[in-house]
């Protein structure tokens, strides 16, 4: 089911939509603080909260608020620490969620057991430069469960809001540098001469709240600093000289310098400093018309000063007359830069904003919607919105309806329509929202892009389709679902099977090559509440070394050599569905951690990646080798071994299901005859005795080679004894007669014999016989068979 029809998702769609229209049109018409206002305001009447405000990060790690909607009042601003909140996370630059419960995730913080907060929601607010300046958050005193495509939308006014505060930074900062300006200027104003110096030094550290402030002139040679006027601590100093060695050395190359703090163990050698007890400076140099030092004004302090850019530029401005008129100006324009920024905020969005009139004209757009419809700026005023739509029944059907909504006034929500770019012709997918101006003469509208969407749900859609029929192809070719016999030990299996499909518990599967660990595992699956999503199956044997954690896990572009694009692993893909291990036990040790923890946590990272997944998998698995001895004996990880053994499943071998074999050998003639094009519908008594007889070391796979081969030397409606048999298929008499033992061993050697000895490969014994290369071995050392010395 696509988002287009799921009824969730366009529930969830719908949501966010709404919000964000909300958002859009509360505060439109707003800038400034009125601007944060509204926005808590409309945050908490969208989300349908009590609480929201706006926070502005403080020195020292603390939080003012500039804007706090307190259900249905404003609040009063206020000031709190950060340490022991939610907001310390969001400061740094996250997103937080906490839905419910956000009280015993932060029982330091009292103001949340103040207002009864279950719930919180925050994204950091953020200057151009990337700089946190502050947060948006709501709050509730129940739980809060968004969608994605809310806190989205949440984020996004994040985004606005913090373009806000950059700029009320600008104008805070501006005026407390103009506030300073104009103290220090208008005590200075009347003032000449050294008169002029010591009111500057005076109100220069009032300003500033330091301790000392002090202007001086260099000297001709330039070894040292002499005082023109200095203030410290309430009264004005005696002159005094600077050595050039200090802090106001580098002051000689035209920088500022600032030492925070610790400035007697930066200066040990300076006297001055050591007797006073400043631990922090600050300096700029007086530079004259054609470039050269002068001098330098300085601050000093008893405590830290941090505020460095505050500081210097104060002491910029005032480093010459003309310095301050050129700072201000400065600041001036960026002032106005920031005013066109935010001004500029529709043509920069990142959603396309279009005004058209009643008949579809375009009247202006953003670049957003350029870009989208493949348009210039200069043919905006040319175009009809409706020349977009292409000429097809269901494509002019939509477009009429949203018309009609507006022509009679009545907003869109989020109505999909289909398009076609003006520069290619390629298609395009947008939701529209359209909302006529009270004028009646033009509507606003805006839309997203979401092609990529609707181009991915039609291929999934269609995908899904050709699932469905390959996995009924599948069922229909390979009977998976049918298991055959009646025996007790098989029995017992399928009780074991009816009783473990229904749950997500992880299943081990353990037995002999050819016993049916797959059919085991598929069985499982479709009796499973996930069986109407994938069963993955990976063969950890058949894959090398070097690939399996790629093939399980997935790897991203460039991970190693040859990795030209992205892959899924085969956990991304068995998500919501079921994967089978088969041959677990081939798994190399570094990587059985890595399953072990996909198995308990449910998560994993890509190959040459460093994103966590998380995936909701079903684990089946299956192995002919004894886990819990190799745990034993170090060759496996027995934290894995119990992780898997949850629920064990242990297939008997075909001889152990003697009853069975008529059963098994009956369904494997019909079948085989049905493929062939063959009518063989009648088994020899004496073929189905020697059947049951035999020990099969293959089980079943090895079962169904041999009837497929009578099958094939057959010619009328009777099965017809082949060659497999280690004693001709008729009379016995007492030196023909061998234990089924005997029987199994002549069978293997003439094989052995037939592939010069060769037991793996293709042209192997094992290959012959259907079986597993190690089995084959283990047979061989159970039944003492081995190559005599000079056989070829």
């Amino acid at each position: 089911m696509t988002t287009l029809t799921d009824p969730k998702g366009q529930e969830a769609r719908f949501k966010a939509d709404q919000f964000l229209r909300a958002l859009v049109e509360g505060t439109v018409a707003s800038t400034g603080t009125d601007f944060l206002r509204e926005l808590v305001r409309q945050v908490a009447g969208a989300l349908g909260i009590r609480y929201a405000f706006v926070g502005y990060l403080e020195p020292a790690a603390r939080i003012r608020t500039l804007a706090f909607w307190k259900g249905d009042r404003y609040g009063d601003e206020v000031e709190y620490d950060l340490d022991g909140t939610p907001c310390t996370k969001v400061i740094k630059g996250e997103t937080c969620h906490y839905a419910q419960d956000v009280q015993k995730l932060f029982p330091r913080d009292a103001d949340l057991a103040t207002l009864g907060v279950s719930s919180y929601l925050a994204v950091p607010l953020k200057s151009p430069t990337g700089t946190v300046l502050g947060h948006l958050v709501a709050m509730d005193v129940n739980p809060m469960v968004l969608t994605a495509e809310e806190i989205d939308v949440f984020r996004l006014f994040g985004e606005r809001a913090g373009v806000e505060i950059y700029r009320q930074t600008i104008e805070w900062a501006l005026q407390d540098r103009e506030q300073i300006l104009r103290a220090i200027t208008e005590a200075t104003l009347p003032t000449v001469s050294g008169e002029f110096f010591q009111s500057l030094v005076k109100h220069v550290a009032t300003a500033l709240s330091v301790d000392y402030a002090y202007i001086s002139e260099l000297i001709s040679d330039g070894s040292k600093f002499q005082s023109k006027a200095g203030w410290g601590k309430d009264g004005f100093l005696p002159p005094f000289d600077v050595p050039a060695q200090g802090p106001c050395e580098t002051v000689l190359t035209k920088h500022c310098v600032h030492h925070p703090d610790k400035l007697a163990s930066i200066y040990p050698h300076v006297p001055l400093i050591q007797d006073i007890g400043v631990v922090s400076y600050c300096g700029v140099p007086v530079v004259d018309s054609a470039g050269l030092v002068l001098g330098h004004l300085a601050v000093m302090d008893s405590k830290p000063l941090h505020d460095e850019t505050r500081v210097t530029s104060v002491l910029s401005l005032f480093a010459t007359r003309a310095a301050a008129e050129i700072e201000r100006q400065r600041m001036e324009t960026m002032l106005k830069e920031n005013e066109a920024q935010l001004h500029d905020l529709f043509d920069e969005a990142p959603i396309a904003y279009v005004n058209e009139g009643v008949d579809s004209k375009f009247i202006r757009a953003n670049k957003t919607a350029l870009k989208t419809l493949g348009i210039t700026r200069e043919q905006v005023k040319g175009t009809f919105g409706k020349s977009f739509i292409p000429d097809t029944p269901d494509a002019q059907r939509r477009l009429k309806e949203a018309f009609d909504s507006v022509g009679k006034g009545i907003d869109t929500a989020g109505v999909v329509l289909e398009l076609r770019r003006k520069d290619n012709g390629k298609p395009l997918w947008i939701r529209w929202w359209s909302r006529p101006d009270p004028s009646g003469t033009f509507t606003r509208t805006m839309f997203i892009d979401i092609t990529d969407q609707v181009l991915m749900e039609q291929e999934k859609a269609r995908l899904e389709a050709q699932a469905v029929y390959l996995q009924e192809e599948i069922k229909g070719s390979h009977n998976f679902e049918e298991l055959i016999g009646s025996s007790t030990s098989l029995k017992k299996v399928l009780k074991g099977v009816e009783r473990v499909a229904p749950t997500d518990s992880t299943v081990l599967i353990t037995g002999e090559t050819g016993t049916g660990k797959e059919l085991i595992a598929r069985a499982i699956h479709n009796l499973s509440p996930r069986k109407d999503r994938s069963l993955v199956k990976v063969n950890c044997a058949a894959i090398p070394a070097g690939l399996i954690e790629s093939e399980l896990f997935g790897h991203e572009k460039g991970a190693f050599t040859g990795a030209l694009t992205r892959k899924m692993g085969r956990f991304e893909v068995a998500d919501k569905g079921t994967i089978f291990l088969d041959e677990i036990g081939e798994l190399p040790l570094d990587l059985q951690s890595k399953l072990l923890r996909v198995l308990q946590e449910g998560e994993f990272e890509r190959v040459g990646g460093n994103q966590t997944f998380k995936v909701n998998v079903r684990v089946i698995a299956a192995t002919n080798r004894n886990l819990e001895q190799l745990s034993k004996s170090g060759q496996y990880r027995p934290d894995l071994y119990y992780r898997l053994n949850v629920f064990p499943i242990h297939l008997p071998a075909l001889h152990e299901r003697e009853g069975d074999i008529p059963l098994l050998a009956q369904y494997f003639v019909r079948k085989l005859s049905t493929n062939l094009g063959k009518r063989i519908d009648r088994i020899p008594e004496r073929m189905m005795t020697a059947l049951r007889r035999y020990q099969w070391p293959g089980n079943v796979r090895e079962l169904e080679h041999v009837i497929e081969r009578a099958v094939i030397l057959s010619e009328g409606s009777e099965l017809e004894p082949i060659e497999w048999f280690s004693t001709p298929i008729g009379k016995f008499d007492d030196e023909t007669l061998q234990t089924l033992e005997e029987l199994e061993r002549n069978h293997i050697v003439r094989v052995l014999e037939h592939t010069n000895w060769r037991v793996s490969g293709e042209k192997g014994a094992a290959k012959v016989l259907g079986l597993n290369a190690t089995t084959l071995e283990a047979r061989m050392k159970k039944l003492g068979i081995t190559r005599v010395k000079g056989e070829r």
